[in-house]
C-alpha cells in the first residue's frame, strides 16, 4: 500500500530528482502513509479498546443506548479517516482531528453529526485521562463546529405505506410500530408488549428497564388496533446499527421526492421522521394538547412561557391514550405503489 501511495503522489506532483521521492503528498496521502509506518500500540492505549471499555462501564450504569452508540460510532469515524483498525490515543493531535472535521464539513456532513463524533471521542479521552494514560489538552475539543439544528421532515402517509409494503420481516413490523407510536428507534428496540392489570388491551412498555433520554421516556402506550402482537413481544433480534443501515437503503430505494417542492431545499428524512409524522398528525391535524401527545411520544411538552396550567394536565388514563392512538391512520392497502405500479 505504501508504494501505491507514493506512485499516486508522483503522478500528481512529480519526482524530486535528489531523493527519488514525490515532491509532496496530499494531506490524505500523508495520513495514509503515516498509518503504514505506525508500530502497534499497547492494547490498553488503543482508541477502539478504550471505546469498548467506556461503553461497557456506562452500560452497567444504565446510560441511554443512543449515547453508547454515539461513543462507539465516534471511534469508528476517527479510525476510518485514519485508515487504521486502531491507534494509540496518546499520539492523536488536535490538528489531525481538525483536518478530519474540516474535510467532513467540506463534504457536506451535518454539523450535528460531527459534534456527535467529537462528543463521543471526548468521553473516551476523559476515561483515558482518569487512567493516567494521557495528559494535556483534549485533542477532540475546541474545534468550533457551529450547531445548525434542522428538524426532521415528516413522511407522507403514501411514503409510510410504500416503505411498509416494501419491507420484510421484523423491519416491516418495526415501521408499523414507529408509525403508530412515534417512539424513538432505540425505544422500540428495547420495548416490550404487555397487558396491564388495569387495562384490557396490549400496550408498549417503553424504557422501564433502560434509562431513557428524558423522564418522559418511561411510559406505557396502548398499541394501535391495527397492530396485533403477542404478549411479551420484543424486537430483541434487531440492533440499532443494522436497522439504521437497512432502513436507509429501503428509504433511498422507495422515496424519490427528497426535495421540498416549494423551497427547493433537501428534505431531512430518517427513521426519526416517523416521530415527526406522529407528533404532527396528533397536534396539528387532530389538535390534541401537546402534553397529552407527549405522554405517547415521550416528549417533554410545554415550558414556563405557557404558564402553570400545563402542570395540571395529567393524561394518565390508558383508555384516553388509546382513543388518541387510534386516531393515527393506518391503511397501507389504500394506495397504489408508484414503484411497482401495484394496487
Amino acid at each position: 500500500m505504501r508504494e501505491q501511495i507514493l506512485e499516486e503522489a508522483e503522478k500528481l506532483f512529480g519526482i524530486d530528482e535528489r531523493t527519488g521521492r514525490p515532491l509532496r503528498l496530499t494531506e490524505e496521502q500523508q495520513i495514509k502513509y503515516d498509518a503504514t509506518l505506525r508500530i502497534k500500540p499497547q492494547r490498553n492505549k488503543c482508541l477502539k479498546y478504550l471505546a469498548g471499555k467506556v461503553v461497557e462501564e456506562r452500560t452497567a450504569l444504565q446510560q441511554a443506548p443512543k449515547t453508547l452508540l454515539k461513543i462507539r460510532r465516534a471511534a469508528d469515524w476517527f479510525l476510518e479517516h485514519r485508515f487504521e483498525n486502531d491507534i494509540d490515543i496518546t499520539i492523536i493531535e488536535f490538528d489531525q482531528v481538525h483536518a478530519f472535521v474540516v474535510q467532513d464539513l467540506k463534504n457536506g456532513a451535518a454539523s450535528s453529526t460531527i459534534n456527535g463524533h467529537l462528543y463521543g471521542l471526548t468521553q473516551i479521552w476523559k476515561r483515558a485521562k482518569l487512567s493516567k494514560l494521557v495528559t494535556g489538552e483534549n485533542p477532540f475539543g475546541g474545534h468550533g463546529v457551529r450547531k445548525h439544528q434542522t428538524s426532521y421532515d415528516p413522511f407522507t402517509l403514501a411514503e409510510i405505506y410504500q416503505l411498509h409494503r416494501a419491507a420484510n420481516g421484523s423491519l416491516k413490523t418495526l415501521i408499523h410500530a414507529a408509525a403508530t407510536t412515534g417512539a424513538r428507534l432505540n425505544e422500540l428496540l428495547t420495548a416490550e408488549v404487555k397487558t396491564p392489570s388495569t387495562f384490557d388491551k396490549p400496550c408498549w412498555l417503553f424504557k422501564f428497564r433502560d434509562r431513557g433520554k428524558t423522564e418522559q421516556s418511561t411510559r406505557v402506550v396502548p398499541m394501535h388496533p391495527s397492530l396485533a402482537l403477542p404478549k411479551g413481544f420484543t424486537f430483541k433480534e434487531l440492533s440499532d446499527r443494522t436497522v439504521t443501515r437497512q432502513f436507509k437503503e429501503l428509504r433511498e430505494s422507495r422515496i424519490k421526492e427528497t426535495v421540498h417542492e416549494l423551497t427547493g431545499k433537501p428534505r431531512k428524512l430518517s427513521f426519526h421522521s416517523f416521530r415527526t409524522t406522529v407528533v404532527t398528525e396528533l397536534t396539528v391535524t387532530h389538535r390534541i394538547n401537546e402534553k397529552v401527545v407527549g405522554k405517547i411520544t415521550g416528549h417533554l411538552a410545554g415550558s414556563s412561557k405557557v404558564g402553570s396550567i400545563m402542570c395540571y394536565i395529567n393524561p394518565n388514563d390508558l383508555q384516553i391514550l388509546f382513543d388518541i392512538v387510534r386516531l393515527l391512520p393506518w391503511n397501507p392497502e389504500s394506495l397504489t405503489d408508484p414503484v411497482k405500479g401495484e394496487a
